[in-house]
């Protein structure tokens, strides 16, 4: 566990330098030269089509609160930026802002907190569904169609594909051999509800049974919301529609980059690399990804034959505007709800 620990802490140092030897390799001079020279008029579109995207993701959300208690949309995008800032600070696959959110618009709408994640989750559901869709076929296209993709990229894609096929087998696999066994659900709460640095949870609830009671029927209320929402037939459809027409968005704001520097590249490519680099580094826990997704990108733009300079100048913009909403944005958001509402 300590080695585990360990491992996640030098992974990002690591990231980062094979980063900066990249860019030292490129050059600074021509790396800075390159994207001071970018048309502003694409640049901005480019700001635009991300803020779209953003927008987009917020009326997903939206529609399924609305399937709980109506909430207008700009409260609930300052909640969502807030999250972003949230997800991109912590590491793993970007859920450290669900929780903020549901916080959030717990006291906004003054529903309980339960009910309020399940909307979240079921919205995340769906964006994650056509990201997986997109980065699982750009997987298979660049580990079979590209032969100068790098030896690390390639290693990490056969990975991340074992992972994927390894995962469900595995959990078949436990689910026959366990079977009809009953989930120990009681002595879990137990160790947590008795677990040392847990002594809040003590004085909040006396018993344990109360404390027991109180994660069971959090549990019910989520399970009941999530499940109402995700029978929702019309608006699980919109929310798919809406998912892929966000990620069109995003794809578009880095094609728009590749006009700004005056370099022509197809969309197709575009697709691949950028749903491809943000699907690996769902798998890698660091915060937001970084480091790791912006070698991605430069890696398999020089794989599609896109020069090494033009590659880092797109990667760097691309994250830099990202960053701009992310957390900019973000800790902005976060900053006033915590003012308005109560520190989170």
């Amino acid at each position: 566990m300590k080695n585990k620990k360990n491992l996640k802490f030098l992974l990002l140092p690591v990231t980062l330098l094979l980063l900066i030897l990249i860019i030292h390799n490129i050059g600074l001079s021509n790396l800075y030269s390159t994207i001071v020279s970018a048309n502003p008029r694409y640049l901005i579109l480019a700001v635009v089509l991300q803020a779209s995207s953003i927008l987009v993701r917020n009326l997903k959300w939206q529609i399924f609160v609305n399937g709980i208690k109506k909430a207008p949309f700009f409260s609930l995008l300052v909640m969502l930026l807030a999250g972003s800032f949230m997800d991109t600070a912590t590491p793993g696959p970007q859920v450290g802002g669900g929780p903020l959110k549901a916080y959030f618009l717990s006291k906004k709408i003054k529903v309980n907190k339960a009910t309020c994640l399940s909307t979240v989750f079921v919205e995340r559901i769906t964006g994650v569904g056509a990201l997986a869709f997109f980065g699982m076929g750009s997987l298979l296209f660049v580990l079979i169609f590209i032969q100068n993709v790098s030896l690390i990229v390639k290693i990490l894609l056969e990975f991340v594909l074992v992972l994927i096929i390894g995962v469900p087998i595995a959990g078949y696999i436990l689910k026959e051999k366990y079977e009809g066994k009953s989930f120990k659900g009681k002595a879990v709460i137990s160790r947590i509800y008795y677990f040392g640095p847990f002594s809040f949870l003590r004085k909040r609830f006396k018993t344990l049974q109360t404390f027991d009671d109180y994660i069971r029927l959090k549990l019910r209320e989520f399970a009941q919301t999530f499940s109402k929402l995700s029978h929702d037939k019309k608006k699980v459809g919109v929310n798919v529609i809406l998912a892929f027409v966000g990620w069109i968005l995003i794809f578009a704001n880095t094609y728009v980059l590749f006009f700004a520097l005056g370099h022509h590249v197809s969309f197709f490519a575009i697709i691949i690399v950028i749903s491809l680099s943000i699907f690996l580094s769902y798998f890698i826990f660091m915060p937001g990804g970084a480091g790791v997704t912006e070698l991605l990108m430069i890696s398999l733009y020089i794989s599609f034959g896109i020069s090494s300079t033009i590659a880092a100048s797109v990667a760097l913009l691309d994250r830099f505007i990202f960053y701009i909403f992310s957390l900019g944005f973000g800790y902005i958001s976060l900053i006033y709800l915590n003012s308005k509402y109560g520190k989170y």
